[in-house]
């Protein structure tokens, strides 16, 4: 890897590299005011091109600030491994993934690595394991990746789906602690493939499918979430809310806010009080 400064003319856009749903004219302006204390874009040269994986959002800040050079940081890949790098790259910094870019992502990834364990593709994406597992069970029912009984874990090693080894620290969303399962079952070496053609001698599009058809293929969509799923995701974001205030440094913090801001905190705190209460009695 290098940085080096490209002129804008010859840096490439492709769409199918870019994961969000729309770029963000506030973060755009915003990195436009604050260029100088910018990091450089990250491109990928695939055949002779310099193409973007990682700034789309400061390309179009240069763009606005009418500049002719970027610097950038190349690497030097396939299509594949931009892909790969950008499934996971805007997991951890600038403007955070939506809900729907977040999916996006998870549903790329598992395109790509379909043979990884969920907890290794929540660690990867640091995202739930209840979000891969449900993404993977759409993408299998709409044979878009195989349902492949062996997957490999965090550990470089093979197991079966049964006997993937969790983390005892581990919690559901209900917030109980996960047991500590047996000794995970290293994978049994897989049966010789029958000698007869698949049904309708149809080949399953993830033998075939190349790395840019995968970013190219249509979302799957999205079940709706039930009651009880959307209770627990709500409970998780105010416990994280609630573990917030008692951060180290934070009731230091609050007394040195401004008092619109306190103001504005207490007003949201008393109103979903009484929501809850509401709720309670109904």
């Amino acid at each position: 890897m290098q940085i080096v400064e490209l002129a804008l003319n010859d840096i490439v856009l492709d769409e199918k590299l870019n994961l969000r749903d729309r770029l963000d004219d506030f973060t755009v302006e915003r990195y436009a005011d604050s260029w100088e204390r910018l990091p450089p874009i990250t491109v990928f040269e695939i055949d002779g091109n310099y193409v973007v994986a990682d700034g789309f959002h400061r390309h179009a800040a240069a763009v606005m600030l009418g500049l002719r050079k970027l610097r950038a940081e190349v690497r030097v890949g396939t299509f594949t491994e931009a892909l790969d790098f950008v499934a996971s790259v805007n997991l951890f910094h600038g403007l955070p993934l939506t809900r729907s870019e977040r999916r996006r992502a998870v549903e790329v990834k598992l395109r790509l690595h379909y043979d990884w364990s969920d907890r290794r593709m929540a660690e990867e994406l640091a995202v739930s394991r209840e979000l891969v597992a449900k993404t993977r069970r759409m993408l299998i029912e709409s044979k878009q990746v195989p349902n492949n009984p062996e997957r490999i874990g965090a550990d470089g090693k093979t197991y079966t789906s049964a006997g993937l080894p969790r983390d005892p620290n581990e919690r559901r969303p209900t917030g109980k602690p996960i047991a500590q399962e047996d000794e995970p079952r290293p994978a049994r070496e897989p049966s010789p493939a029958p000698a007869k053609a698949r049904a309708d001698d149809v080949v399953p599009p993830w033998e075939t499918r190349e790395a840019k058809a995968a970013a190219l293929s249509e979302p799957v969509a999205a079940a709706a979430p039930t009651i009880d799923e959307m209770l627990e995701l709500m409970a998780r974001q105010l416990m994280d809310m609630i573990n917030w205030t008692h951060a180290d440094g934070f009731l230091e913090a609050y007394r040195g806010a401004a008092a619109n801001s306190r103001g504005l905190f207490q007003t949201a705190v008393i109103k979903l009080a009484a929501r809850a209460d509401q709720l309670r009695k109904a």
